[in-house]
Order: structure tokens, then C-alpha cells, then sequence
């Protein structure tokens, strides 16, 4: 077929503006920074415990939970992870060699990093793998002559740098006995090593420095038992600081002429020495300064410069900037004119995640305390909110409606609930201080007993409200469950008017109550404890309207057949699916109540544990777990986060496993899972450990009646790319087909809520030729349909 010219010219003008729209479309995805399959950290940046400095003038700040460089020209900040060039993510203690050019990292499990001037990495896990008798910990990282002395929970552990291996380990204790030591210094003769009880050195260059014989405790301390918590060396003289735990005063003391003799004295707590640039550098957890080796301060910084001081550990450089490691401020640096930055990487400000939700691009996190089962009412954690990739925290620092919470009671906010009008408009639960009511620019109102219909735990404490569970219902109106009363359950309207509600069992007068859903028939379900027994089942209510106060239904599910038959009473997370159904996760398991409408109509609304086949046997889902958070996904799949193995992805009907995250398969953190909460624009899944936030994205979306700013991406497929080919915006559970231009079908799937999947290849598994395709969606009846188009390129 020949076309005329002005036609061929027509078609081409068209594939160019066609390509012009897939690269706008393309853009407008960038926002979007982690990719189907991929995870990303939400580390809290400002709790830094060391700082180091490395020949080309880059500083590296740890954190407890992650490492951060900082450029001094050009003032780029990087971060460095566990998805990325790191072995482990809790950080203990960082220390850079300047004549090897390797960065040390010592974790809190023992493992460790050596980063080379190549940035090569090297990961020596031989300390954590090993079995040792007493704590295994790295205190300390001293570096000499191409060896690098670890002060470890029981003994010295020294490296060999350039063969990246372990060379020996020194047992220094009574008769070669474990012995914990705190740091190690070199004073050109003798290699000390400050301990739990006492100084011990040994002659550097005695060929069996290995052998405890080699070791001596100095007897000629004033205190040869004490505890001796770091050393450095300058100028030929050892310094070391002893501790007085009873009367939390530590003193620095001097080894000079074969002599100790007191520096100085200090009557705060958490001294520490080390030595740089010629500078003896002393802190405390509020101020640093650096000494000559006369005795005299040259550079200091004071706590009160500040807020919230904690200093951990710094140094001067070659042109007298002082950098320092804050544990709540992050990396602080002091210029010659006296003027101070705070550098970090934008993160949360702290890695407590009690309860977190999300909705429409937005994160919100209340941090509790965590603490295993329970958590401190006392922890002034904050409340966090993660949208466009930033977050910001709201604490007693920046936020009037928390610092209130801080001064009076307590500041542990447990539960939350977003407006499903409006992401941007959240409430938080208090264990203890009632319901605040926040906008992306803070705190704008707090309720308690005296403004609300909140009742308080104790009649003569009227602000003692312990919110456990908030949520909304479809008409917009919020619900709250408060802890220690017959009436405890509340409602404020979408015309903000309050109303309480009586519960028809005295005995909820001695329970907590937490976690809140709603059902498909208005039903108000949450959980039930108390502090002596525990575990005290389910409750649920149904409102006679929302004037009256009483004659609502109530009734509380337990562990008997025909009254709840739970796995457990124990229950710690609830939630609703797709389908109506409401899943409990128990101390023994997962279990579902199908009929929920059945609750006060006579009919069963008995719990049913899910069967699954593993290993060719019939066992009951996660019998051996306690299940601590369920969220649903797009699809109606179900997450489960449970207390120690991790996360459990299964399908619709959780018969089937899809996933399963844990610390030993997975970035994940740890294998305590509080929370889990679901971004249904994006199907990324976020999960709040004990040892902060990470989020893995997903591959399924919320679904909509019809189509809604569908889209592919990436678009144009290039052809080097070989990742998951995401179709989103779409009708839930859609049908969706991949045709050519020809008409012919090269790929057939079924979206996962408003999100279908392609990865390139035809219905043979062979790759899709280079070509512009078309993708055909319909809902199940056929009544919504919507097409989209892709550049592929092989």
C-alpha cells in the first residue's frame, strides 16, 4: 500500500506529539521515588552518635539508625543505607582512618562495614556470627598502623585493613577471661585499654601482645577497679575518664611522667576524650570542647546554644570548623565566626511508630513508645506526617496543641484516623490525654472531657482520657473508644456536635479499648484488655441514633463457640475487608468473622480460623504468631504484621501466601511489625517496627468505579529496561488487555485493584517486539472501559 506524502507526514506529526505526551506523562510520574517491588527507609536523621571526616573533606555523621555524608564544597547531603551500599542498618560506632582512607562501621549486632577509598564495601560479620560468653558489642574503634582495635564486650578485636580479615583477638581479663573494654589508646609504648574494672596495658611491640600474660592491670590508679569508660592519647600522654555510676559523676584523669593525675573533675554525667587534629576533645551530653596539650579550651560548644542538647561525639578540622554529633539535632557544625548549621537528611524525628495510617499520598504516624507489648504514656515522641516525599514532625518543640500534652499528663498518642475528605486533616489518639485534631500545619484543636464527649478514666482527674481508637464512618462523622468507663464510646457528628454512648456491661468500666473499625452495617467494632488478665476479646456496638445515649446494642465475642469462638481473647489488631468481612489478628493466629450482620440478629457470627496447606500438611494461618497489624490492600489482599516473624502478604481469601518479609529475606528492620498502613494512590506499603518506618511498594491500588487519570508507567519502555510495566488509574479488579496495533492480543491479566502489571512479555513469555501498544480495560460486566497507550522498544 502506497500512502500519499501529505499523509505519511500527517502519521508522523502524530507519533511525534504521541511520544511528546508519553514523556510529559512520564514526568508527571517522577514524584513517585520508588519503583514496584523496591523498598526506601524513613530514617530519623537527628540522632546522631558519632562524626568523622575523611581526606577529601567529607564528613559522615551516624545516626542510630543510618549513615549520612555532608560535603564541605558543595554541601550535598547523601545518604547511605542497608538498600544500598550497607551490610546492617542499627549503627554502634563509626571511625575513619586517614593514612588507609577506610571508613569503619560497627552495628549494633556486632556486624561491620569497612568502606574503601574505591567505595568499595567489606562486610566482616565474624563477631556477630560467633557464639561468645558475655556481651559481644563495639564499643570502640582506635586505629594504628594499618590495624584498626576494636573495644568490644570481651576483649580487643583487631583488623588487618589491607587483608580485610580479622587478624587476632585479645582475651586482656583475669587469667584470659572475657572483660569488657571501652576504648583503646596508643601512647608510642604501651597499648591501653580502658575497661568495666580498671586499665590494663600491654607493650605494643611484645610479639605476644595476644597473650593475657602480655596484659598488666594498673594498680597505681587511685581507683584501680573502677569503671573506665573511654581513652585517647595526645602527645605521648594517656587520658582516660572514670565513672561513678552511683553518684553520676565522671572525672577525666592524665597518665603523664609514669604518673596518673587528675585534669579536671565534672559533675555531669556522660564524659567522653578522644583526640584529633592535635586536639584533645572532651564532652559531656551538654557541651564539647577541644583542648591543647597544655589543658586550655581552644574551641567549645554549649549546650545552651541549642535546644535539646545531647552531644555525642565531634572534632575540629584543619581550618578550626567544629563538627559534632547530637543526638537530638543530628550533625552540628559550629563555622570559625561562631555561627551554627544543623545538617540532616529529612527523615521523622524519631523511629517510634505506635499506629500509622494513610490515605490519598499521605502518611501519619503516632509514635506511642515502643516498648514489646506495652509502652511508656511518658515518651514525647510526636506526630509525624509523610507527604511528597518530605516529613515533618510535630512535638513539644514546635507544636502548641502536643507541648500541652508534654507539660500536662501524657504525651503517648496511640491511635489515628484521617479524614476521608481530606488527607491533609487527621486525629490522634492519647493514651492519656484525650483527641487532637491536626492540619499539615499542626495542631488546631484538643478534646477532653470538659470540651467534648470524652469521658475520663477517673472522675476526679477530668483531662485523664485514654483515646485507644478513632475512626470515621461513611457520613463523615468520627468515633473514639476511651479507656475505664461504661461509657466508652463516643461520637462527634460531621456538624460537630459530641454524643456519648452507654455500653450495657459494667465491666468495660476496667478495660482498655483500642483499635476501632466500622462495618458494612454501621457497627462499631474494637478491642477489649485490662491490665490483670489481658486479653478480654471483642467488642461491638450499634447506635440507636446519634441523639440518644442509650439502648444502643452491644455485645463483646470471646473464646467460646457460639459466643465469638476467638483463637485467643488476646486480640491486638482488627480490620474490615473488601467483602465486609472483619479479620482479627490474636496471640494464636489470624480469624474472620464472614457475617458480621449476624452479631445482633440471632444468627452465627462465630470467628473462623483460615486453613492452609504447608509442607503437604493442613495447619491454621499463623497459629504460632501473635498478629499485631492488618491492613487490606487495593486487590483485598491481606498484610499481616506480626510480633516476631515479620510480614505475611496472602491472598483475597488468605489461603494462599504471596509474600513473606522478614530481617533474614528482606530490609526489614525487625521482625516486630506495630503497624502497617497502605498508600492507595501508589500501593506502597509502609510498616512501623520497633526500630522505625520502611515501605516496600506494592503492586496493587485502590480501584475506582470507572477509569481515573489512567496511565503507564514507565512510558516509553526503553529498551534496557526490564522491571514491572505498571497500568494505573483503573476500574477495581479491571480486565486488561495488551494489543498491538494490528489488534492482536500479546498479553492478558487481571489488574490488582486500580493496577495491572506487565513485564514485557507476550502470553509465549517471549519479549514484546518494539512497537506502540494499546491497553484495553473493562470492568467485570463491561459497563466501564478505557484504553491508554505505551511506546515499547526491544
Amino acid at each position: 500500500m502506497i500512502l500519499h506524502s501529505n499523509m505519511k507526514n500527517l502519521l508522523r506529526l502524530s507519533f511525534i506529539f504521541f511520544i511528546i505526551s508519553l514523556i510529559a506523562i512520564d514526568g508527571k510520574c517522577q514524584n513517585t521515588t520508588v519503583s514496584i517491588g523496591n523498598w526506601r527507609e524513613h530514617v530519623p536523621y537527628n540522632k546522631a552518635i558519632e562524626v568523622a571526616e575523611d581526606n577529601n573533606g567529607l564528613i559522615y555523621c551516624a545516626t542510630q539508625f543510618g549513615v549520612f555524608t555532608y560535603s564541605k564544597s558543595d554541601g550535598e547531603l547523601n545518604r547511605l543505607s542497608r538498600l544500598k551500599e550497607l551490610s546492617d542498618q542499627e549503627v554502634n560506632t563509626i571511625r575513619y582512618d586517614k593514612p588507609t582512607g577506610v571508613l569503619l562501621i560497627a552495628y549494633a549486632n556486632s556486624n561491620i562495614d569497612m568502606i574503601y577509598s574505591d567505595k568499595t564495601v567489606v562486610n566482616l560479620s565474624d563477631i556477630k556470627q560467633k557464639n561468645i560468653v558475655g556481651g559481644k558489642q563495639i564499643n570502640s574503634i582506635y586505629f594504628q598502623n594499618g590495624f584498626a582495635y576494636l573495644g568490644c564486650g570481651f576483649g580487643i578485636v583487631v583488623i588487618d585493613i589491607s587483608r580485610r580479615e580479622i587478624k587476632d583477638t585479645y582475651y586482656i581479663g583475669h587469667d584470659g577471661s572475657s572483660i569488657n573494654v571501652n576504648g583503646v589508646a596508643y601512647d608510642g609504648t604501651y597499648l591501653l585499654a580502658a575497661t568495666d574494672s580498671g586499665i590494663y596495658k600491654a607493650v605494643y611491640t611484645d610479639p605476644n601482645i595476644f597473650n593475657f600474660n602480655a596484659w598488666t592491670k594498673d594498680t597505681t590508679l587511685t581507683e584501680p577497679n573502677a569503671i573506665y569508660s573511654s581513652a585517647t592519647s595526645l602527645n605521648g600522654k594517656f587520658y582516660v575518664v572514670k565513672t561513678n555510676p552511683v553518684l553520676e559523676k565522671d572525672s577525666v584523669l592524665i597518665y603523664d611522667n609514669n604518673q596518673w593525675s587528675p585534669l579536671f573533675n565534672d559533675d555531669t554525667k556522660g564524659a567522653h576524650v578522644d583526640s584529633y587534629n592535635n586536639f584533645l576533645l572532651y564532652r559531656n551530653n551538654y557541651k564539647m570542647a577541644a583542648l591543647d596539650g597544655a589543658g586550655n579550651t581552644i574551641r567549645s560548644l554549649e549546650g545552651w546554644v541549642i535546644a535539646f542538647p545531647s552531644f555525642k561525639r565531634g572534632f575540629v578540622d584543619s581550618d578550626g570548623n567544629f563538627w559534632v554529633a547530637d543526638g537530638n539535632n543530628g550533625l552540628l557544625w559550629k563555622h570559625t565566626d561562631g555561627s551554627i548549621s544543623l545538617i540532616q537528611p529529612n527523615g521523622p524525628r524519631s523511629e517510634a511508630a505506635w499506629a500509622i495510617a494513610g490515605k490519598g499520598g499521605k502518611l501519619w504516624v503516632a509514635s506511642g513508645s515502643m516498648l514489646g507489648t506495652d509502652y511508656s504514656p511518658y515518651e514525647k515522641n510526636g506526630i509525624s506526617r509523610f507527604a511528597d516525599n518530605d516529613w515533618h514532625t510535630f512535638d513539644c518543640t514546635n507544636d502548641s496543641i502536643y507541648a500541652y500534652t508534654c507539660a500536662f499528663g501524657s504525651p503517648a498518642v496511640v491511635a489515628v484516623a484521617i479524614d476521608p475528605h481530606n488527607p491533609d486533616h487527621a486525629f490522634i489518639g492519647s493514651w492519656g490525654n484525650g483527641l487532637l485534631e491536626y492540619t499539615k500545619d499542626g495542631g488546631i484543636r484538643h478534646f477532653l472531657a470538659d470540651n467534648s464527649a470524652l469521658v475520663p478514666r477517673y472522675p476526679s482527674q477530668l483531662n485523664f482520657v485514654q483515646v485507644g481508637g478513632v475512626t470515621f464512618d461513611d457520613d463523615g462523622n468520627l468515633w473514639a473508644v476511651s479507656a475505664g468507663t461504661t461509657e466508652g464510646i463516643c461520637v462527634k457528628t460531621k456538624d460537630d456536635v459530641w454524643q456519648k454512648f452507654t455500653l450495657s456491661e459494667a465491666a468495660t468500666a476496667g478495660f482498655g479499648l483500642y483499635g476501632l473499625v466500622i462495618d458494612d452495617f454501621g457497627q462499631k467494632w474494637f478491642i477489649a484488655r485490662t491490665a490483670s488478665s489481658g486479653g478480654e476479646g471483642v467488642c461491638v456496638f450499634k447506635e440507636k441514633n446519634l441523639t440518644s445515649q442509650y439502648n444502643g446494642q452491644y455485645k463483646r465475642l470471646n473464646d467460646r463457640a457460639g459466643t465469638g469462638s476467638l483463637p485467643d481473647l488476646f486480640v491486638r489488631s482488627i480490620a474490615k475487608d473488601k467483602d465486609g468481612s472483619i479479620w482479627l489478628g490474636t496471640n494464636k493466629g489470624v480469624a474472620v468473622v464472614y457475617n458480621p450482620g449476624n452479631v445482633f440478629t440471632g444468627g452465627s457470627y462465630d470467628a473462623q480460623k483460615i486453613i492452609i496447606q504447608q509442607d503437604g500438611y493442613n495447619q491454621y494461618l499463623l497459629e504460632t504468631e501473635s498478629v499485631n497489624a492488618i491492613a487490606i490492600d487495593g486487590a483485598n489482599r491481606k498484610w499481616f504484621g506480626t510480633y516476631s516473624g515479620g510480614v505475611f502478604l496472602m491472598s483475597a481469601d488468605a489461603t494462599h501466601q504471596i509474600l513473606n518479609f522478614n530481617m533474614d529475606n528482606s530490609p526489614l528492620p525487625s521482625n516486630y511489625i506495630a503497624s502497617i498502613a497502605i498508600d492507595d494512590l501508589t500501593g506502597e506499603v509502609f510498616f512501623a517496627t520497633d526500630k522505625g518506618i520502611i515501605s516496600y511498594r506494592g503492586d496493587a491500588t485502590e480501584g475506582g468505579q470507572q477509569c481515573e487519570n489512567h496511565y503507564v508507567f514507565p512510558n516509553p519502555v526503553k529498551h534496557e529496561y526490564r522491571g514491572p510495566i505498571a497500568i494505573r488509574g483503573l476500574v477495581a479488579n479491571a480486565d486488561v488487555k495488551i494489543a498491538d496495533v494490528a489488534g492482536n492480543i500479546v498479553y492478558h491479566t487481571k489488574a490488582n485493584g486500580g493496577e495491572a502489571i506487565w513485564y514485557g512479555n507476550n502470553m509465549n513469555g517471549e519479549r514484546a517486539q518494539t512497537g506502540v501498544y494499546i491497553v484495553y480495560v473493562t470492568n467485570e460486566d463491561g459497563s466501564e472501559t478505557c484504553t491508554t497507550k505505551m511506546l515499547f522498544a526491544n
